[in-house]
Formats: C-alpha cells, structure tokens, sequence
C-alpha cells in the first residue's frame, strides 16, 4: 500500500513537471509581434511583488517578443518610511489614469488592446497575464521598429533615430511614443503584511520624451515607406538614480481611435551597451 502511495506521488509531481514545458511551446507564437506590458505598480501595493514577479517570468519565457515598463502613480505609490526614493511622477500618474479608471493592483495592460469579456485596458488577474500575451502575439504585425541609439557618457546626451517601416497599407491617427524606464533600483517594497528592504525594482518608468498617447507619426503608413522620426534626452545627474547602464529606451507605435488606443508594435534597447 505504501509502495502505491509512493508511486502515485511520483507520477503527480511528473505530471505537474510537464505543465512549464507545454505552455511556452503552445504560447510562442512566431509572428515577429511584440508586447509592451504596461504594469501598474507601487511600493505600498502588498500583491504587487507577485505580479513584479509574474511580469519578470513572461519576459524571460518570451525572449524579446515582451517589454515590461512598471508604472508608480498615485494609487499605493506612497513611499514607505524605509524608502530612498519616490518612483511618483505625473506621466505615471496620467498613464494609470489612462489604462484603469478603478483602482486594483497590480495590474496590467497588453499592448493596450481591450481584451476579450474585459472592460479594462488593464487587467487585474496576474495569473492570466500569459494567456492575454499569447492573444497579442498571434495578430499579424502591421509595422516594424528599428532604433539606433548613441549615447554620450560625458553629457549624459542620450540620441535616438527611429524607423518605423509599416509592413500593410494602413490609415488612421498612428502615434509614436518613447518611454524612458531604469531597472536594478534597490529600495523598500511592500509585500503582504512584511517590508522587503533590499528589494530589487526593475524597469520603472521615469519619464517619457513624448505624451502619453505618443507624439503624430502619420495619418497614412504605406507599405514598405520608412518614416524616420528623432528624440534627444539628457540624462539627469544624480548620485543613486538615473544609472545609464540600468536604462531602456522604449519605442511604441499606436493607433488611435474613439474606441481605441492600441499599440502595433514595440521595441527597446539599453542606453548603454
């Protein structure tokens, strides 16, 4: 009897091995479509270490194909008394008002699509994260992003030139947006009843170069007609904050709509090599 009861949990455990191998071979899907996940975030949120952790796992499992950016806006944003810093800003503010109008989270927005039976842009259940990727990685991409950057270490003087190559004829209000995000932050975070004080931050927005719903690109993309636009940004100086080789550059082209503020594409790349 021992013997059956000993078997049967081995065959329970292989089976539970087999889950993380079955879903990325089910979830990827090679279409050449980027995600920019948009995670409304904060140091006072206790759940928001789990849904940090959820964002980090799609990154990871996706390869290049998801962009995570965490936003600090005003919902349990409020530093801890432990904190160094406040990730608070009002573009962080505007975007968590823009993506949710009720407060819950951790949360999370995919390419700002609405999603199926939801009706918000961001959604609150970490635990289905993955599935709302995969619906975003198997539309067609419409549009490709190339980004050169060069950035000067003596002037903090970070220059971006962007192309953005549409791969259909399309029309509409097509938007370019750039946000600046910095991962390897240490600081205070909230998680469930106890305070992480080395907690590791990663790929907090800190500012965008353009509004929220991103600066005009074109009312008309023709198929294969390049469209080059430019960003300069100075790096500010600061001893602990705003370290050049802990940034991303993120790049999204959107349409927008009455009904609609998707994004088509995304790409990032690092301020430093």
């Amino acid at each position: 009897m021992k013997n059956i009861f000993l078997f049967s949990i081995i065959l329970t455990l292989l089976s539970c091995e087999e889950v993380p191998i079955q879903i990325p071979e089910a979830g990827i899907i090679e279409t050449g479509k980027t995600v920019l996940v948009e995670e409304l975030t904060g140091v006072s949120c206790p759940n928001c270490p789990a849904g940090a952790a959820q964002l980090a796992s799609l990154i990871e499992l996706y390869q290049g194909s998801v962009i995570g950016v965490s936003i600090h806006g005003d919902f349990l944003c409020d530093p801890l008394s432990s904190s160094k810093y406040d990730f608070r800003s009002e573009t962080g503010v505007e975007l968590e008002n823009y993506l949710k109008s009720w407060f819950g989270k951790p949360c999370a927005a995919f390419n700002r699509a609405q999603q199926d039976s939801e009706t918000e842009f961001a959604i609150s259940k970490f635990d289905l994260w993955g599935s709302y990727v995969d619906n975003e990685l198997s539309k067609e991409q419409q549009v490709e992003i190339l980004i050169d950057r060069s950035y000067d270490p003596n002037t903090r003087i970070l220059d971006l030139a962007i192309a953005v190559s549409p791969l259909v004829n399309l029309e509409g209000d097509f938007r370019i947006g750039v946000m600046i995000a910095e991962s390897h932050i240490i600081d205070a975070q909230l998680d469930q009843t106890d305070v992480i004080e080395e907690y590791e931050h990663n790929h907090v927005l800190r500012t965008m170069l353009t509004p929220i719903e991103g600066t005009t690109l074109s009312q008309t993309l023709v198929e294969n007609e390049t469209i080059n636009k430019s960003f300069q940004f100075t790096i500010p100086e600061d001893d602990n904050l705003w370290v050049a080789e802990n940034m991303e550059a993120i790049v999204f082209v959107n349409k927008i709509t009455p009904e609609s503020k998707e994004i088509l594409q995304a790409a990032e790349v690092h301020v430093v090599e």
